[in-house]
């Protein structure tokens, strides 16, 4: 009976005990776990692939209130990529495009983890092969950081006639506008070279 109750096992138990308790002080009346590590800035993706959709395929594909894709699309992107990409269900992603299924009306920027989709974005093209993103942060080493965490190529000289603002400079167009425009990007130049309020 000695050898059981050692003090060493007494010292391990006593131990166990004071760790259970910090713990439970630690996060007693505080958000869960998942919560407190949960990211409050959108995740930065870079754009390694912008295209035009020119064919859909869907098999139950959507977009659920957690950002993830359910269901699959098969997306056959127009050139110079010309191939046909799969999104898997469980995929971050976003849908703006309401005419998904119809040829050449949307558009598709994802972020690729080696040949594979590791996020997405589907929206909507315009007139002359454009579409809008969200308003621009930053313009960083060639590459826009927009406010939704995507980072896309932007021309050398952006278009700002769309804003009536005195701004001389894109860095002061930021600092006068903040975030209430909206960027153009053209699939021809491939790069976002216009915006407009």
């Amino acid at each position: 009976m000695r050898q059981v109750l050692s003090w060493r096992l007494l010292a391990a138990v006593v131990t166990l005990v004071v760790l259970a308790l910090f713990v439970n002080f630690a996060f007693a009346g505080r958000d869960s776990i998942a919560e407190i590590t949960e990211p409050e800035a959108p995740i930065d993706r870079r754009a390694d692939i912008i295209a035009l959709v020119l064919d859909t395929q869907l098999a139950g594909f959507s977009i659920d209130a957690e950002g993830r894709s359910t269901g699959e699309a098969l997306l056959t992107l127009a050139p110079p990529y010309d191939q046909t990409v799969r999104l898997f269900a469980g995929m971050p992603g976003t849908n703006t495009c309401l005419k998904l299924g119809e040829f050449g009306q949307c558009a598709l920027l994802a972020s690729l983890h080696g040949d594979t989709i590791a996020a997405f974005s589907l929206v909507p093209t315009a007139p002359g092969f454009t579409f809008e993103l969200p308003a621009i942060e930053e313009l960083d080493g060639g590459y826009a950081q927009l406010v939704d965490g995507w980072q896309v190529p932007y021309a050398s000289t952006i278009d700002r006639s769309g804003c009536d603002t005195p701004a001389e400079s894109f860095s002061e167009f930021l600092r006068i506008v903040g975030t209430n425009f909206r960027s153009l990007f053209s699939l021809g130049a491939n790069e976002i070279n216009a915006v407009v309020c």
